[in-house]
């Protein structure tokens, strides 16, 4: 299609007939590419005041090369072996409206050798000073393969929500393995549609397998 537009206007014309879908992704840098500007071990929006404060990474996560789902970097979170305590994560947050749903979505990869106390997707929901965690839903990550596997979640912002936050959260790692993640996704349900999907055949859709799952959720009164 790019070919009929003119040379001033041919790269505006690629952006707009290659772009994946109109439906934005909320989480910025998704796949870790960036990294952050002080560490290579960090990524840019997943590392506190890299360059703001609405994304961060603690405990034992760290960008690495090791293998990739989308991309050539990943984020994980290590076990002890790394020198670097015994639980580890990462968060990113984004504007949000009370009474939308938000669904977001994960691939993971997890060492034969890895298992946590535990691995957790969450969603949390503040006010807009952040003086109130309004609530927050948890979906426990088990049974993570040696391959990659898609994981989410979906919440309901409550009542004087102005942010939605996602967190991935690994605690009691032990000696060995690692947590791997990547090709994050998050937007609004009524608009949620990913870049890239993957053959249905390889996801692990977990409202379909609410048993094997299990949700928690909490709410303020």
């Amino acid at each position: 299609m790019t070919k009929h537009c003119g040379s001033l206007l041919g790269l505006a014309c690629a952006v707009l007939f290659l772009s994946p879908s109109t439906h934005a992704n909320m989480i910025r840098n998704p796949s870790f590419e960036e990294p952050a500007p002080t560490s290579s071990r960090h990524a840019l929006h997943w590392r506190m005041h890299e360059p703001d404060t609405h994304g961060d990474a603690y405990g034992s996560a760290s960008r690495e090369d090791w293998r990739s789902h989308d991309g050539m970097n990943i984020m994980t979170v290590r076990g002890t072996w790394a020198n670097a305590g015994d639980h580890g994560g990462v968060w990113q947050e984004a504007a949000a409206e009370p009474g939308k749903t938000y669904r977001a979505s994960a691939w993971f990869w997890a060492d034969p050798d890895w298992d946590p106390e535990v691995q957790e997707l969450k969603m949390e929901f503040f006010d807009a000073d952040y003086s109130e965690l309004l609530k927050t839903k948890s979906v426990a990550l088990r049974k993570i393969p040696p391959e990659w596997e898609r994981r989410e979640i979906s919440a309901k912002a409550p009542d004087r929500t102005a942010w939605v936050r996602l967190v991935i959260n690994v605690e009691g790692t032990g000696d060995n393995g690692a947590l791997q993640i990547d090709s994050i996704y998050m937007s609004p349900r009524d608009t949620f549609e990913e870049p890239t999907p993957e053959p249905v055949d390889v996801i692990i859709d977990l409202l379909d397998d609410p048993k094997d799952e299990p949700e928690i959720e909490a709410q303020a009164d």
